[in-house]
């Protein structure tokens, strides 16, 4: 990477940082793009190299409590599935929690009008319980597709209702826990353990 690509990708960090910080503070609606520039320390036409209006940077904002789990899930390969799904389950939760209730919203409002972040969750899930089948872990016959989806469902409704509560509910309390062994019972193998 060149130079003038690095001061950049500098610059497009410090404008989602900051707009980060100010949105969790005040929601996406009682911020500028002034006050993300400014608070950023470059020029308003900064901000429109990378975004055509506000609202667009909070998928990016978003991003950055993400990016990491996919290439943090590689590297445990040689963990088994529900011991990558209580990770992913964890993450996703803190990701959540530290983006904050306003972020959250406005993040999950904007991804109404875009499948890309359930593309990458579903990519992400997915790819797990592809690699659970091949290391018949879990049945041949399982329905990714469905199986996939009923894990979506379960962390999207833990947002959902954490938004809804105004992010009163502790992320770590052992009540909204995901049990993901009784989850995937039904579709894993079964080894015969006779004597």
């Amino acid at each position: 990477m060149g130079k003038r690509e690095e001061k950049a990708n500098q610059t497009k960090t410090k404008i989602v940082e900051a707009a980060r910080t100010l949105v969790r503070e005040k929601g996406l609606e009682n911020v500028s793009v002034d006050d993300i520039t400014k608070l950023a320390g470059v020029a308003k036409g900064s901000f429109y190299v990378y975004y055509k209006k506000k609202e667009d940077i909070i998928s990016d904002i978003g991003c950055l409590e993400f990016r990491y789990i996919n290439e943090e899930l590689e590297k445990m390969s040689n963990l088994d599935i529900i011991s990558k799904l209580d990770y992913y389950f964890k993450r996703y939760k803190e990701g959540v929690f530290s983006l904050g209730v306003l972020i959250t919203k406005s993040w999950l409002q904007n991804n109404l009008n875009c499948r890309c972040k359930l593309e990458y969750d579903y990519n992400t899930i997915s790819n797990i319980i592809n690699d659970a089948i091949k290391n018949n872990e879990l049945k041949k016959e399982t329905d990714v597709d469905s199986l996939t989806y009923r894990i979506i469902t379960i962390l999207y409704g833990l947002m959902l209702i954490w938004i809804m509560n105004g992010g009163n509910i502790d992320i770590n309390d052992k009540r909204i826990d995901v049990d993901v062994y009784n989850l995937l019972f039904p579709f894993m193998e079964v080894k015969d353990e006779r004597i």
